[in-house]
């Protein structure tokens, strides 16, 4: 006489995991286009550099490692890193470029997980910089760092090991000869 009928309902849990699951997938939409922009901006980045013969690649720490005359390190604990200040790597040198734009799209799954906890304020640890003058290598967090430079971050926490070595170092400018007072500038009579 009543027809019993099975009807499925949604718990508040089940329509908000359904949401979650849409906003989870909007989210990674954002943050691949984010990669694919990033890896664009660094294709042009690298062009115009070569162009006007700059470097383009970050610096090999273990190629200039025995150019540096080290003369110890120590830890100096969680610091406050300018992103400019971090001009290059301990070994990874072919996966960023200067700017830590990623070199190709191999990157991309590691790059858009890290962004996505990025974007979503998710905590992430401290990298981990080698600090040589006024310059830091990075250790380990390159993708954070790629992460956070494509998101306009400034700064970034580190955790950060000091290596005493002696100036001047391949990375600086060349200071400019002083000329004497006593130099003239030699000028040729015209024919």
């Amino acid at each position: 006489m009543f027809e019993y009928k099975l009807t499925t309902l949604q718990t508040p849990h089940q329509r908000s995991h359904s949401y979650s699951g849409n906003q989870y997938a909007q989210q990674y939409n954002t943050v691949l286009s984010q990669f694919k922009s990033t890896l664009f901006q660094g294709q042009v980045f690298r062009l115009i550099r070569k162009l006007l013969r700059r470097p383009h690649r970050l610096y090999d720490l273990n190629a200039l490692k025995p150019d540096l005359h080290l003369r110890g390190s120590s830890y100096a604990g969680i610091q406050t890193v300018p992103m400019r200040s971090i001009i290059g790597s301990e070994g990874r040198t072919a996966d960023f470029d200067m700017d830590f734009h990623p070199l190709s799209p191999d990157a991309c799954e590691r790059w858009v997980n890290i962004a996505i906890a990025y974007s979503s304020c998710l905590p992430l640890p401290p990298v981990q910089l080698i600090q040589v003058g006024n310059a830091y290598f990075v250790r380990d967090g390159h993708h954070r760092i790629s992460v956070g430079r494509a998101f306009g971050q400034v700064a970034v926490d580190a955790e950060v090991i000091t290596w005493k070595a002696i100036p001047p170092f391949p990375w600086q400018p060349k200071p400019m000869q002083k000329k004497s007072a006593f130099a003239k500038a030699l000028t040729y009579p015209l024919d």
